[in-house]
């Protein structure tokens, strides 16, 4: 049974390189690091995230986690990492828990480091809208993002309080403490991708060393694709309990993905400019003051990566 006192727990958030730190960096025992749970780590999220909350016990969950881990990844000498994007909330599904999972993290795992990457604002929210149509969903940008203006007792799927990024850092700061918390922006990964990985190896103790990096991981539908899924959603769905996705779902992603690489270019363009002009009066100047106290927190410079400020 493995023994896993001081993990590095990548928290996320969603749409913020997961991929990219999972595939390349968290799974490559040759950088210094070992995921006995995966690259992406889904016995977190069963653990941590859909658990009964009054059924968690701290003592049963480092039990079975320890059971679960594989044997077989080396970890003499590596940084453990439990990396899922769903451990810090699933905003793109109006859940937002990010408090409650810190505290259980803490309980079974107090002298944990915790990594969290973000990104600007208006961005992270129109890609969390196409992961948003991508999970099933059939809401129009507008009902996702809201209008501000909505009566007592409703309200949108995204909430824009939960990327004043600051107070998320303060969060798991009072949890863990302020030297075993560690906020990156994105962006720093395509400007600065030395500085970008040399926090990382830092703060998990490890030496520096070379990491090959990508700018796209993952291209984004364009979002004519995007509007014809969710057009779909209502008729075509996969089971909410996982496993094998039935024919229909898998027949129409495949078709999805034919019709995404036919969509003319000056189309997508006139559309995305269309739903960024939402995005940005949607948000105005809402982050502006969270950036700046961000920026001083972290001392990186976030208007220049392109930050409100």
């Amino acid at each position: 049974m493995l023994i896993c006192e001081e993990p590095l727990i990548h928290v996320g958030l969603h749409k913020c390189a997961s991929t990219w730190l999972q595939n390349i960096l968290f799974s490559d025992p040759e950088k210094g690091f070992a995921a006995p749970w995966g690259s992406m780590s889904h016995r977190a999220v069963t653990e941590f995230v859909t658990v009964d909350p009054l059924a968690f016990d701290a003592e049963q969950t480092l039990r079975r986690f320890a059971e679960a881990a594989d044997l077989a990844v080396p970890v003499e000498g590596k940084s453990i990492v439990i990396s899922h994007e769903a451990l810090s909330s699933r905003p793109h599904q109006g859940r937002y828990y990010a408090p409650s999972v810190a505290d259980r993290l803490k309980a079974v795992f107090p002298k944990a480091r915790i990594l969290f990457i973000f990104r600007e604002q208006r961005k992270i929210l129109y890609s969390l809208y196409g992961e948003h149509i991508r999970n099933g969903f059939q809401s129009s940008l507008e009902e996702f993002l809201g209008t501000g203006q909505e009566p007592p007792g409703w309200t949108s799927t995204i909430q824009l309080s939960f990327f004043e990024y600051d107070r998320l850092l303060k969060m798991y700061q009072a949890v863990f403490g302020v030297d075993r918390v560690l906020g990156l922006p994105m962006e720093l990964l395509n400007s600065d991708p030395e500085l970008f990985t040399n926090r990382i190896f830092d703060f998990a103790g490890l030496p520096q060393r070379t990491v090959e990096t990508r700018n796209v991981v993952y291209k984004s539908w364009s979002p004519l694709t995007t509007s014809v899924y969710r057009r779909t959603n209502g008729v075509i769905r996969k089971s909410a309990l996982g496993g094998k996705a039935p024919f229909a779902f898998r027949a129409r992603a495949a078709l999805i993905r034919k019709f995404d690489r036919l969509v003319p270019e000056s189309i997508s363009a006139a559309r995305e400019a269309s739903m960024r002009s939402f995005i940005d009066s949607r948000t105005g100047t809402f982050f502006a003051a969270s950036n700046q106290r961000l920026a001083k927190q972290l001392q990186i410079d976030l208007a220049k990566l392109g930050y409100v400020s």
